[in-house]
């Protein structure tokens, strides 16, 4: 993607892929919103009214961080000092993050130009968040370059940069897809994802056009020429703002009519001399990607499939994937209709339906329930494996976000503190294909129907579990496994290897405490800022209050109703102690310039069930066998 005009392109907006706002201060790239709301140097920006036992007062961090990590993630009894601070920009999920922080002692602060607080949360980034954040005594959601994946162009530029990379590499020429990617700066081999877990030999990578429908940018001129040359009408293709959600400016184009009056819209723009003196060319800002026209119906209605991306830690890396829930369309799925609300799930689209608010709960189902209903409907009419969406489905989404992650990995922003929470969308075709349709900064974290109410509250609480403990034991320089709050979240990746084995890499962070608890209780974090060393090695700390698992229901097997609690684990593998490794635990195959830039859980054989997934609390995830395509 070429650079100068991906820095000028607005930032992912702030508020989630549903009807939820909220600011945090200026857009990271410095780009107006219309939904922002604006503000005046110097002042603090308006946000939710506070509760009403929320603090004011100033207190020292590094002090507090000491404490806090002494304490197990709560505030010392005999501290005299307030906090730990706690916040949070915007509503979306404002009321789980907040529960979650009181429930550990800490205070909510109000004011976003506070520099003293534990935990910021904001739904819209901000440079001065990530000018003033001090790494090693801080957690700050969102990497501030996370567009790298969550915007159209942005994710687009990546996948064809990595598709580049792995053609140079394996001198195998790239798809059409890679060779628009002509310009990208390519990764180097280590880089590639050649390495299955556990095993120094090669496997297969994914292709770009296995799981990514074909894009082309509008604000490149040979792509767009490319795409007005090759469409005819026997096509439909959807177009997309680069940075936009909840089906905002989208549109589909279904005839030669539609595409002429848009090229002659493009080229009015690239005529106009103004044009060319914007820095943000937000009208030019668009994808057009190629409309699967055969999407897997669920009783006749469109539906796709919301996953997550965590990153827990960005030194070193610690990445999980997390089961989500399924979308649906009110209404029934029409290739040829003009209505939005039957292409595009997101609530904020079904919403519009006047039926919407008799129907809602139906526009949601839990990961259990379309299991149940694939396994029902489609197993034996099309010969899927039992429990096809925690099998294949599950291995196939995993696999997808491993190389998303792997593409970007090298470009993106990591500090100790920093950590995301990426929603992932994902559609399946009729013949069981699953596609990659975008990936999601700040995703929606509402809970107005009673599936989301099961499932988003677990997914915060786990996020904000996982990010608390591997930012303690980074900072101590302990081993990241077991993790004693992992419960649903699956491990993908850990760069803890990677991290102990860089070059040069400094073996202290100034503020970082001493292993031993009796030296930690003698020791001071310094309060001056610490300098931001993405290369630095981060470190542990003792054992909080040890986390209770859910107690398995009699006779609980591994089946789809207990699928979030149990993951399948192959029998006899090991959970690893660190290594820069990918670890993806579901079973079962599945079937730019800077853009210009198998796991087999091996299941019995004769349709057995896989292992239970032990307790969290026993073991840390396990290093899963060799992803194999079959």
């Amino acid at each position: 993607m070429g650079s100068g005009q991906e820095e000028g392109l607005p930032s992912q907006p702030g508020q989630p892929d549903h009807d939820a706002g909220g600011h945090c201060g200026p857009d990271l790239e410095g780009a107006g919103r219309a939904s922002a709301t604006p503000t005046t140097p110097g002042l603090p920006t308006s946000c939710p009214p506070a509760d009403p036992d929320d603090a004011e007062a100033a207190g020292p961090p590094a002090a507090l961080l000491e404490g806090l990590l002494l304490g197990g993630g709560k505030p010392s009894s005999h501290s005299t000092q307030p906090g730990p601070f706690f916040y949070i920009g915007g509503s979306n999920g404002a009321s789980i993050i907040s529960s979650y922080c009181k429930s550990k002692g800490w205070k909510r602060i109000q004011d976003s130009g506070r520099e003293d607080y534990m935990l910021k949360w904001c739904e819209v980034k901000s440079r001065d968040s990530y000018s003033s954040f001090r790494e090693g005594e801080q957690l700050l959601y969102q990497l501030p370059n996370n567009k790298l994946l969550t915007t159209k162009i942005g994710l687009l530029s990546t996948l064809r940069g990595q598709a580049q990379a792995m053609s140079k590499a394996s001198k195998v020429p790239g798809g059409p897809q890679a060779r628009l990617g002509k310009d990208a700066a390519a990764a180097t081999l280590e880089d590639l994802p050649w390495t299955s877990p556990g095993h120094l030999r090669p496997h297969r990578v994914l292709r770009m056009e296995e799981f990514f429908p074909e894009t082309y940018r509008l604000d490149v001129k040979d792509e767009r020429e490319a795409f007005f040359t090759l469409f005819d009408d026997t096509q439909t293709w959807i177009c997309k703002p680069t940075a936009s959600n909840q089906g905002k400016g989208i549109f589909l184009l279904q005839s030669q009519e539609e595409v002429a009056a848009l090229q002659a819209k493009t080229q009015s723009i690239e005529d106009d001399p103004v044009y060319h003196k914007l820095r943000l060319r937000g009208p030019q800002a668009r994808v057009v990607q190629r409309y699967i026209q055969n999407p897997l119906l669920l009783d006749g209605r469109k539906f796709d499939v919301r996953s997550y991306l965590l990153i827990a830690c960005a030194v070193p890396y610690m990445v999980f994937f997390g089961h989500g829930y399924a979308r649906l369309t009110l209404s029934l799925y029409d290739p040829r209709s003009s209505d939005l609300s039957s292409h595009l799930t997101n609530q904020f689209m079904q919403k519009k339906n006047p039926l919407y608010v008799l129907l809602k709960e139906d526009t949601v189902w839990s990961m259990e329930r379309l299991n149940h209903h694939i396994n029902d409907t489609f197993r034996k009419a099309r010969g899927l494996p039992r429990d096809w969406v925690f099998t294949t489905l599950t291995k196939r989404m995993q696999q997808i976000m491993v190389h998303c992650f792997l593409a970007a990995k090298s470009k993106l922003e990591c500090k100790l503190g920093y950590f995301d929470l990426i929603g992932c969308d994902f559609l399946i075709d009729d013949n069981f294909k699953v596609w990659l349709l975008e990936m999601n900064s700040n995703p929606a974290l509402h809970t107005n129907c009673k599936v989301l109410k099961e499932v988003i509250p677990g997914v915060v609480m786990e996020t904000l579990d996982l990010a608390l403990e591997t930012f303690q034991k980074s900072l101590r320089g302990q081993k990241m496994l077991p993790l004693r709050t992992q419960r649903r979240f699956v491990l993908l990746h850990t760069g803890e290897a990677e991290q102990r084995l860089r070059p040069g890499a400094p073996s202290s962070l100034p503020g970082r405490l001493p292993c031993d608890p009796r030296q930690a209780e003698s020791s001071r974090l310094p309060k001056p800022h610490a300098p931001a060393r993405p290369g630095a090695r981060r470190p542990t700390l003792p054992p909080s209050a040890p986390w209770q698992p859910r107690p398995p229901s009699p006779g609980s097997g591994p089946g789809p109703d207990n699928a979030h609690d149990r993951e399948p684990q192959a029998p006899g593998t090991e959970r690893p102690g660190g290594g820069d490794r990918d670890l993806v635990q579901e079973p079962s195959p599945g079937t730019a310039q800077e853009e210009h830039k198998e796991l087999r859980n091996t299941r019995p054989q004769g349709g057995g069930s896989p292992e239970p997934h032990p307790p969290p609390h026993h073991a840390a995830p396990a290093t899963l066998p060799t992803l194999r395509d079959q």
